[in-house]
């Protein structure tokens, strides 16, 4: 199976997982970018879900081929809860687990979206997903973020979101550095 391929079949059962449980999610990170139009490899699977540790869902997870390992952050950190899930046979999924209300705005404003040669699935809106990258504010973010403003339109609820989250000055300069 081709990587791409396993991406997709992960991708595809986690989605499903979700949706039969009935957990609000999207995707979010490089697949995000790339279901956006801006082509970028990424060696793992993030996604944004409005989940929380408890043995039952552990258990569910374990019989779908996942080994899930829940992490805590520190109380400044961005990222208070993360479920990271491995198998045996795709790449790793990182879900951030939407812990505030501005997280699950997120995932209920998410667009679903055919990635190429994969699954429909619910996708972080661009101008969220932007946002995320702003917050994170790593180089490969902040690429993203300029390759992203020079792909898509006008995006009229940027500024306000980019503001809400403490970020609107960033997302000035990556817009000048980009020409975007």
């Amino acid at each position: 199976m081709t990587q791409g391929g396993r991406f997709e079949e992960t991708l595809a059962n986690l989605t499903a997982f979700f949706h039969e449980r009935g957990v609000p999610h999207a995707l979010m990170g490089g697949l995000a970018v790339a279901a956006w139009g801006a082509p970028r490899a990424t060696e793992d699977i993030d996604l944004l879900a409005d989940v929380s540790p408890s043995p039952e869902l552990d258990s569910a997870l374990r019989a779908r081929g996942f080994e899930p390992e829940w992490r805590r952050g520190a109380p400044d950190d961005p990222i208070p809860l993360l479920l990271r899930l491995r198998s045996s046979s795709g790449p790793e999924v990182d879900a951030v687990c939407a812990t505030r209300p501005w997280e699950r705005e997120i995932i209920s404003r998410s667009v679903r979206l055919h990635l190429p040669q994969g699954p429909e699935i619910p996708v972080v809106a661009v101008e969220d997903l932007i946002v995320l990258k702003l917050v994170a504010g790593g180089p490969a973010d902040l690429a993203d973020v300029a390759d992203l403003l020079q792909r898509v339109g006008p995006l009229p609820e940027l500024e306000r979101r980019a503001a809400a989250r403490g970020v609107l000055e960033l997302l000035r300069q990556v817009r000048a550095s980009a020409g975007a």
